[in-house]
């Protein structure tokens, strides 16, 4: 919609720009006895020709610009004939621009999704028949974003989080059109003592208690909850009691929902005669020897599969092939690679810098300025290094370098920068303090009181349980123990690591300003570091380009199905193919933001061929070989299941006529080429046969066949059988079923949930387009 009224207004600009050109032009020709000669504007001023366009309907800055671009005007004699000329032609440019204003409303009044004679309202799904508009959708989605920046405190939110917070908007969605009225009807709701109950009761919440348990004694007191809820307020951003506000809404709707769950779960019931069921089914097994004759035995050839045949299936079954919606895709790929031209560019840079590098003054400098990498200021102990490189850098003095070198999909200079004696392990305790929106700066000037308050004799500990916000460390006054080097983040590792035992440093991480004591070192052993410049081996944009033009110049030239394949097979590439990619899948084939492709196989027809999409380091085209809307699969699109089925069925029959002829075991498997099997403990809750596989028919029917009993053919899913009991288990229920009765209703609660959850979905026919938006 968006792209009709684009062009809409692209037609309408163009139009009021050729009227103008068009009069401007006309008015010079007209105007024979002033020649023009088209060099620059320089006779006629903006005021003057303000004069001229005084009767247009549209700015006067637009139609000045554009008869600047078409006109030289010499004299004022000549300016006054271009005027007469232009307003004797006034009707006509209102009259075109009039038009094309006229046509640009009504085509928004009939196109656009609240025009007057809109049919098509713009719907993300629908959910117990309750449409749910796009727009809608899309601003409870925002307000969620905004719920969640807020609880964060952070500004921007990833594709991967952004759409977690979509699910999370439409099941809130599902959970109010679907489940909420029936919690309505059973009349189940949270009151505010319960809440109350829920915060500072005797039982509170799981989270309550996580959140205000004293991590010193490990118990939960409800005071702390009073005193934050009495001084909640004191944050004047309103931050603090929106968060609140909005964990209360949760932890009430949950209650609500397992109230509604304990509803469902206490009541289901299961019977003595039902367990004594069940008891049976698991301990009364059959010995039993069979004639299996396979359906492989016969051909698939020699039987003849009608369209009526399978039509007659397809409609007495059709519910069973229920399915989702899924598109299966072939594609190609063109790979953007480094040349050898790239590889020689990479080469000429790390070779023109390896000189400087080597007489560098500062390495970290001249790394961070000229290194496609960054500068690690870490140290490393012999043998942590590439072996390449360890054992040269490591008997070599500081300033040696080494390379250019390749590794990976780079070129390299490694530099030995430093040596020092650090200790292979550090103790250390810290208090951290959270950047909120008191802002950094603020916050480092509490770190930087703090330390001096250290520094001068003050209590570690007490310090630490007044400020830090490390719940965890702060429980053990700050204390971190002991830790290797690459435990903890680049900027704290280093601070603990370079310093001496007894230093008090500040460091800022993400995750805030740290105040650290460094309690104690271990063994000192020789490390050194190395500054690697690195000039990586990438595809330049001359490269890019010319995969960019071959990969859409293929789809440009095979822009239909036929063409597709043909076009592969012309150019030597290799098809690939894509199954059963799902609406609601983030990911294509593996690579990462193809989210787009996806769309387009869900929302195009069988057949096309899309445009040259680029993800990461590739341009990938794609035909659409099937696509399926959830619901009832069509009988062409099951119709390979179908036939199997109809084969299977005539092949039985055929096998049933052959064992049908009657005999003993041994004679019905002579004469169809087969063996006598046989099979111990066979039990109707596990329906296996060790020769076979499942055959939960054939096991079935047999629980009605007494011991010395032999059947008739039956058909299973393997093949037809004929089978001979030979004994059954003499079996009886215990008289004591009560331990039966409750396995049995363990299952039978643990799966009651999901199994009403699932009948009142499916009975709210939730229809979910999403996928065509996002």
């Amino acid at each position: 919609m968006a792209d009709r009224r684009l062009f809409l207004r692209l037609v309408v600009f163009s139009v009021c720009r050729g009227s103008v050109n068009f009069l401007v032009r006309s008015a010079l020709t007209a105007t024979q006895d002033y020649p023009p000669r088209i060099i620059a504007l320089k006779g006629l001023t903006p005021s003057g020709f303000r004069h001229i366009t005084a009767s247009f309907p549209v700015p006067f800055s637009f139609v000045y610009s554009q008869a600047k671009l078409n006109c030289t005007l010499q004299n004022s004699q000549f300016i006054m004939a271009v005027i007469e000329k232009i307003r004797s032609k006034g009707g006509l440019l209102i009259g075109i621009v009039g038009f094309s204003l006229l046509a640009f409303l009504l085509g928004d009044l009939f196109s656009s999704q609240n025009g007057l004679f809109s049919s098509n309202e713009i719907t993300a799904g629908e959910i117990a028949g309750s449409k749910v508009n796009a727009m809608d959708f899309e601003a409870k989605v925002e307000v969620q974003a905004n719920n969640y920046k807020m609880q964060t405190n952070s500004d921007n939110i990833d594709q991967n989080t952004m759409d977690q917070i979509r699910e999370q908007t439409w099941g809130q969605l599902v959970e109010e059109l679907v489940f909420k009225p029936q919690y309505e009807k059973l009349g189940l709701s949270c009151s505010a003592v319960e809440l109350v109950d829920m915060v500072q009761g005797k039982n509170p919440h799981p989270q309550i208690k996580q959140a205000f348990t004293d991590p010193k004694t490990g118990t939960f007191n409800p005071a702390n909850v009073a005193n934050f809820l009495k001084n909640m307020d004191n944050d004047q951003t309103g931050r603090t009691r929106n968060q609140w506000l909005l964990f209360e809404k949760a932890i009430r709707e949950e209650r609500v929902k397992q109230k509604y769950s304990n509803l469902i779960r206490n009541g289901v019931f299961v019977s003595k005669a039902e367990a004594a069921q069940d008891f049976m089914g698991r301990s009364k097994g059959m010995n039993i020897r069979y004639v299996m004759v396979p359906y492989s035995s016969i051909s698939d050839s020699s039987i003849e599969v009608s369209d009526a045949d399978l039509k007659t299936l397809y409609n007495a079954t059709s519910k069973k092939y229920k399915q989702e919606a899924m598109a299966t895709v072939d594609y190609v790929m063109f790979d953007i690679t480094p040349t050898d031209i790239d590889r020689q560019a990479a080469s000429f840079a790390i070779n023109k810098l390896a000189d400087e590098f080597r007489s560098a003054a500062s390495d970290s400098a001249f790394v961070v300025l000229n290194s496609d990498g960054s500068y690690n200021s870490s140290f490393n102990k012999k043998g942590t290094l590439s072996p390449m490189l360890d054992s040269i850098m490591f008997s070599s003095a500081v300033g040696f370098t080494y390379g250019p070198y390749e590794e990976g999909n780079s070129y390299k200079v490694a530099k030995l920068s430093a040596v020092k004696m650090i200790p292979d392990s550090v103790k250390a305790s810290h208090i951290l303090l959270a950047v909120g929106a008191s802002g950094k700066d603020a916050v480092l000037a509490q770190a930087d009181s703090i330390k001096k308050a250290l520094e001068g004799g003050a209590s570690f500990q007490a310090l630490s349980d007044q400020y830090s916000t490390d719940q965890v460390a702060k429980g053990k006054g700050g204390d971190l123990g002991w830790f290797s080097p690459g435990m903890m983040v680049q900027p704290f590792n280093d601070a603990c690591f370079q310093g001496k035992k007894g230093d008090y440093t500040l460091v800022e991480t993400q995750f805030g300003i740290h105040v650290i004591h460094i309690t104690d070192q271990g063994k000192l052993s020789r490390q050194i570091n190395v500054a690697y410049l690195e000039k990586k081996i990438e595809p330049s944009s001359k490269t890019y380009q010319a995969v960019y033009q071959k990969a859409n110049q293929f789809a440009a030239a095979n822009a239909t199905a036929e063409a597709f394949d043909a076009g592969v097979t012309s150019a030597k590439l290799t098809k690939l193919t894509e199954s059963n990619i799902m609406s609601n899948a983030r990911m294509f084939a593996g690579m990462e933001n193809s989210r787009e492709v996806v769309r387009w196989a869900h929302t195009n027809e069988p057949g096309s061929v899309s445009k040259a999409y680029e993800f990461g380091s590739r341009f990938v085209i794609a035909k659409l070989v099937d696509r399926r809307e959830k619901g009832i699969g069509t009988m062409d699109q099951v119709r390979d299941q179908l036939t199997a089925e109809v084969r299977r069925d005539k092949k039985a029959e055929q096998i049933k006529a052959k064992l049908s002829k009657g005999g003993s075991l041994e004679s019905l498997a002579s004469a169809n080429g087969q063996q006598v099997l046989t099979a111990d403990n066979v039990l109707f809750a596990s329906p296996y046969l060790p020769s076979s596989g499942m055959e939960p028919y054939l096991v079935g029917a047999l629980t009605n066949v007494g011991a010395g009993k032999t059947t008739s053919p039956i058909k299973g899913m393997n093949g037809v059988y004929v089978v001979q009991v030979v004994s059954v288990a003499d079996v009886k229920a215990p008289a004591d079923l009560s331990n039966d009765v409750k396995q049995s209703l363990m299952q039978l609660q643990s799966r009651s949930q999901y199994e009403v959850e699932s009948a009142l979905r499916e009975k709210a026919g939730i229809v979910d387009n999403r996928y065509k938006f996002y």
